[in-house]
């Protein structure tokens, strides 16, 4: 049986996807049941790649798919859309004489996308990012490049859905985070239907 691992950053993005599923809380960020696994890192790259990393040396069984769920901004998709996420870049790496964006020992083809649903790169940032030079459309989310990086180093394949919330837009976030239509993630499973 395939062992899946549900990475999620925030504790309301999190909490309807473990009790639809049906998982036992272990402690504050973990969940289990049978072979699907759930477990909240926190916001941003730095405790994303502390939590998922510490999760993984710690876990019985490593994960055979990583399923990373949430919010995205996004340059020009429709609020409350979901996107499978194609490609996993770093928005802040921009060394000279290295290729922007990516880290080039880092660059496995670990992503797996689905069928029938809109498909496009997410660039992982430090902070909400409210404008960019990027002018075609792309995501905009604060974990998803560690959740890559470290599916490359311990080769787990990785799935990304993203549900639009703002379209580069802190207001928008912020009046939409009560719109339920918006901001539940529970619809993303269905499209999952095949992998879990």
């Amino acid at each position: 049986m395939k062992q899946i691992l549900f990475v999620i950053a925030m504790k309301k993005e999190a909490t309807d996807i473990a009790e639809k599923l049906k998982l036992e809380k272990i402690n504050e960020n973990v969940y289990r049941k049978e072979n699907i696994s759930l477990i909240i890192t926190g916001i941003g790259k730095q405790q994303t790649a502390i939590n998922l990393t510490r999760y993984l040396e710690n876990c019985d069984i490593k994960p055979d798919l990583i399923i990373n769920m949430g919010y995205v901004g996004s340059t020009n998709s429709k609020i409350g859309e979901w996107v499978n996420v194609s490609k996993s870049y770093n928005y802040e790496w921009n060394i000279p004489g290295e290729q922007q964006y990516t880290v080039e020992e880092f660059n496995d083809d670990r992503i797996k996308t689905l069928e029938n649903i809109k498909k496009l790169p997410c660039y992982s940032a430090e902070s909400f990012v409210t404008h960019t030079d990027i002018k075609d459309d792309v995501l905009f989310d604060m974990e998803l490049n560690s959740i890559y990086i470290i599916c490359c180093m311990c080769k787990i394949d990785l799935i990304s859905l993203k549900k639009v919330s703002d379209n580069l837009s802190l207001d928008d976030y912020y009046k939409n985070i009560d719109m339920k239509e918006v901001m539940e993630l529970t619809s993303g499973l269905e499209l999952l239907r095949g992998e879990l």
